[in-house]
């Protein structure tokens, strides 16, 4: 872990997300693992990076706090989808329990169930991914609806393109950052001929036409139209 996060350090970016492997199933052990892994990282990245972390709804109410309090010495720059969306009550507590933002958003779609979550108070960052919440006309709106309650969108990184578009269109008050997957990414738009390319932490918009998304014969075997009776 900490030459992996030495590593992605001195690719330059400045913040990176891990996730926690543990949950109140591994008891009191996980729990400590879950803590060690935040101080690890810390030392390992130095204060001048942000960490966030995500535990992928797997934990209650109690044991966020119990590992919040732990962690907060650290200064995590959030923790991600501590419960299911349906729990908005445990995220509107865990928010008001501890000094560490809370984010969520990848499985809330609309705008209507994201102004729920912000008119509650719920989360410091929705994570609503374009290709999921209403495609990005929908985006732009959840982008409006928390630029009111000041809440970033940092959308969720199932893909680029776009994210990319949202992203570059909004104040960087309200959308600072793109999710970029490093391993993911590094496979995901092979197939592509003008691919999203990383220059450092960065990526350059595309110039072309919509999202500038155009298929590399090069890199295709064979093609054929599906049809379905």
């Amino acid at each position: 872990m900490r030459e992996r996060a030495r590593e992605v350090k001195r690719r330059g970016f400045r913040y990176q997300k891990w996730f926690l492997a543990y949950g109140p199933g591994s008891g009191a052990e996980g729990l400590a693992r879950n803590i060690e892994l935040v101080g690890i990282l810390r030392e390992a990245a130095g204060e001048d990076t942000e960490l966030m972390f995500d535990a992928y709804m797997g934990w209650d109410l109690n044991y966020a706090i119990a590992w919040a309090k732990q962690v907060e010495r650290w200064r995590p720059h959030w923790i991600e989808e501590c419960f299911p969306p349906d729990k908005m009550e445990s995220f509107v507590e865990l928010r008001r329990r501890t000094s560490i933002p809370v984010a969520s958003g990848e499985h809330i779609y609309g705008r209507w169930e994201a102004h729920r979550y912000l008119g509650a108070r719920a989360l410091d960052v929705i994570q609503c991914d374009p290709e999921w919440c209403g495609g990005v006309s929908e985006l732009v709106k959840i982008c409006a609806l928390a630029s009111v309650y000041d809440v970033r969108v940092v959308p969720h990184g199932h893909a680029l393109h776009a994210a990319l578009h949202v992203v570059a269109s909004q104040s960087p008050m309200t959308c600072p950052l793109v999710e970029y997957l490093l391993i993911k990414m590094e496979y995901w738009h092979h197939f592509e001929r003008r691919p999203p390319v990383l220059e450092g932490s960065r990526i350059r918009l595309p110039e072309s036409p919509g999202f500038g998304i155009e298929l590399d014969p090069a890199k295709i075997r064979r093609q054929s139209l599906a049809r379905w009776s």
